[in-house]
């Protein structure tokens, strides 16, 4: 288990459900306490994706590298 995977996912559900991103996927790579993120959202039909970007790896901050967040089109 990810040290921070239950607070990545109640962040990412939040979100969801206040509407910024329509969709969201999490995966982990490694092992034990050095396992790492990866997260791929997907916003809102209209929402710019670099708005998405910027609130996401904000919210996300010290839990999931800026360079594993990804926004889908």
């Amino acid at each position: 288990m990810h040290p921070h995977e239950n607070a990545i996912f109640e962040r990412l559900e939040v979100t969801k459900r206040y509407g910024l991103v329509s969709e969201y996927l999490v995966s982990f790579r490694g092992r034990g306490r050095r396992r790492s993120a990866k997260v791929t959202v997907w916003g809102r039909d209209g929402t710019p994706q670099d708005v998405v970007q910027h609130y996401i790896a904000r919210l996300l901050q010290g839990l999931v590298a800026d360079q594993q967040i990804i926004v889908a089109d």
